[in-house]
């Protein structure tokens, strides 16, 4: 077990970070000294047992009262040690108590070595060599200075029992028989013993204490290293959560609000912000703030022109001010003291046509950012622009799209009216009720009729893309609908078109009766399969055969639109939804259409929680299923329309 290094003789030790009451170094002194007081049982044990041995079994005379006691009190006082030990885990005291309760332990076993060699013989007791382990415990426990201080009282302490003993100023207690003559008073034999114990003693000190040291030193790098890592990999996440960001999401307020939270994660700081120039150009205004009081964020406008500090970061430049509160590039220097900020980290977010805005993190203390701290946050600031980017590029393409619906819409509208009076008119003059006219000029205007109605068709197509896309349409108020009833409707309205085709116009439930009920309303269910059975029977020469089949599918209603018509060209399937897009065999078998069809159809689907899945094979037909969420509800009976007349939905 180690010790840090800081726990110096009779010192106090610096302040450590605490995990689940101690840090890793302090729980290192706690098992040390508690290792130390285990040991110890069995030193006390030991001496009682040779003494006890040096008679019995040895036959040798050695004063047994004194050496019994100094075991008991060596139990005794570890005793002692133990209770305190067990109070500071219990009431979990600083570690500078568990350094002086290591320094108490050490100075009294080196009082019961002392008096352990006077009772056993003194300089010729073989107990002498036992002080070399309290050094190397010594050295393990304590710093290098304190080890050599111990060292060097064993050496007083043991040289001063041996000239007492040799000038006779303390009695002689020898083990009587070890040695054929007494030598504590040969005065080679002394000198020599103490030169060796001398030298054993100050060489163990410098061994033990210099290998020591060094895993001291290992050991505080280890730690050191370890925050490092943790810091590393926080900042780290918070890369990964950035680029995530840029990924995940086009919602500008949500990426502002990742950004500046992780930044202030990651980096440790009080705050952080982000202001963005306005569309003049000519603010800087705050998006989006993380730790900054609303006090100082209306502490008064920053321009990025007279403002010095956004004009360098505006500029590319990566700004660290060191002391806030004086520096001169800051505007409002009164009101970041107010707010507790010193010191200042600035990165641009820098776009493809020129500087966005500022990312800026703030600390409490000065001079807190580093040269790594810079990298880190132009990293961040780097991976915000793009994400920044293409939030405002999206929602300008949102704009772009609600613009262009709006336009659409409002277009169609005002064309709906002139064509309708003009199809009115031609019908009048074609029907004969504004005199008589020539079988020629009767051709002439059905066929304009028949240009006209195209031309409504197209209108009001437009209208309903334009109303799915817009929030200008009448929200729909979603309501339960007899799936099998409102597609009967549909296929009862094409049934008259289908035969004068020559076709074979089929409805097929295999529902097992049970009623498919989804949440939608009756004119979108009729839209969806209006087209698309209006497809199917356009597309489909004389002699074939259209098919529609309801079933359930776990939890949707499922509808199979099926046909035997010209089918879909493999390279026209990726282009079916887009607006305005018609396959080429399908613009040769009928010249008029919209285009718009399958793109609505789509709409109303995807808007209703359902989805479809489309195949086709050149001139072997088309099947389209449709997928729609089932409604929760209690079965009453149904309206002709396809409602539930009286429906709960959980």
């Amino acid at each position: 077990m180690t010790i840090p290094a800081f726990a110096k003789f009779g010192g106090e030790p610096p302040d450590i970070q605490h995990s689940g009451g101690r840090g890793l170094v302090a729980a290192e002194l706690v098992s040390s000294v508690t290792w130390l007081i285990r040991i110890r049982w069995l030193a006390g044990v030991g001496v009682i047992l040779s003494t006890f041995l040096v008679g019995a079994v040895f036959n040798l005379k050695a004063p047994a009262v004194p050496l019994y006691l100094i075991g008991a009190s060596i139990l005794g006082y570890n005793l002692v040690f133990l209770m305190v030990e067990r109070h500071y885990h219990k009431v979990s005291v600083s570690e500078s108590k568990f350094v002086r309760l290591a320094l108490w332990q050490v100075g009294m076993d080196w009082a019961a070595m002392v008096l352990l060699i006077h009772f056993s013989g003194g300089i010729e007791s073989p107990v002498i060599l036992f002080f070399v382990f309290h050094i190397i415990i010594a050295a393990i426990f304590f710093t290098p200075k304190t080890a050599f201080v111990f060292a060097i009282l064993a050496i007083i302490l043991v040289s001063g029992v041996t000239a007492f003993e040799f000038f006779e100023l303390l009695p002689h207690h020898p083990i009587v028989g070890f040695l054929a003559a007494p030598l504590y008073q040969n005065g080679l034999y002394v000198l020599t013993v103490l030169l060796f114990f001398t030298t054993t003693c100050l060489v163990t000190a410098y061994l033990v204490s210099s290998i020591q040291e060094r895993l001291r030193q290992r050991e505080e790098e280890i730690i050191l290293l370890t925050k490092d890592l943790r810091r590393l990999t926080v900042r780290l996440q918070a890369l990964n959560e950035g680029a995530r960001t840029v990924s995940s999401t086009l919602e500008l307020p949500e990426v502002l609000t990742r950004l500046v939270e992780s930044t202030v994660e990651a980096m440790g700081v009080h705050a952080c912000s982000i202001r963005l120039l306005d569309t003049s150009g000519s603010q800087l205004v705050p998006v989006s703030v993380c730790g900054l009081s609303q006090e100082y964020l209306n502490k008064g406008p920053v321009d990025p022109i007279t403002n010095p500090l956004a004009r360098e970061v505006l500029s590319g430049r990566i700004v660290n001010i060191p002391n806030a509160q004086n520096s001169p590039m800051i505007q409002y220097p009164e009101d970041a003291k107010k707010e507790g900020i010193k010191s200042m980290l600035s990165a641009p977010l820098m776009g493809k046509d020129g500087p966005m805005g500022i990312l800026r993190a703030y600390a409490v203390e000065s001079e807190r950012f580093s040269s790594e701290d810079e990298d880190f946050l132009a990293t961040i600031a780097a991976q915000g622009s793009i994400a920044i980017e293409n939030a405002l590029a999206y929602q300008a393409i949102e704009s772009l799209d609600t613009a262009k619906s709006k336009f659409i819409r409002i277009v169609t509208h005002e064309l709906r009216s002139p064509v309708s009076v003009a199809r009115s008119l031609l019908r009048t003059i074609s029907s004969g009720y504004a005199g008589d006219i020539s079988s020629q000029q009767k051709d002439i205007l059905d066929r304009a009729c028949r240009r006209l109605e195209f031309l409504q068709r197209l209108i009001d197509d437009l209208l309903e893309l334009a109303a799915e896309k817009t929030d200008v349409s009448t929200k729909e108020i979603l309501e339960p609908v007899n799936l099998e009833q409102a597609v009967r409707k549909v296929v009862q309205r094409f049934e008259i078109p289908a035969k004068e085709q020559g076709l074979s116009l089929n409805q097929v439930n295999k529902s097992n009766q049970e009623p498919l009920v989804v949440m939608a309303t009756p004119d979108s269910i009729d839209r969806i399969f209006n087209n698309l059975l209006s497809n199917a029977i356009k597309y489909t020469p004389s002699g074939g055969e259209v098919t529609i089949t309801l079933s359930k599918s776990a939890d949707d209603g499922e509808v199979i639109v099926e046909d035997t018509g010209i089918g879909i060209p493999e390279d026209a399937m990726e282009h079916l939804f887009e607006e305005f897009y018609r396959a080429p065999n399908a613009k040769l078998l009928v010249n008029e259409g919209t285009g718009l069809g399958l793109t609505i159809t789509k709409d109303i689907i995807t808007r209703l929680g359902g989805r479809l899945n489309v195949k086709s094979k050149i001139e072997e037909g088309t099947r389209i299923v449709v997928f729609l969420p089932l409604a929760v509800d209690d079965k009453k009976p149904e309206s002709s329309d396809g409602r539930l007349t009286s429906t709960r939905v959980n």
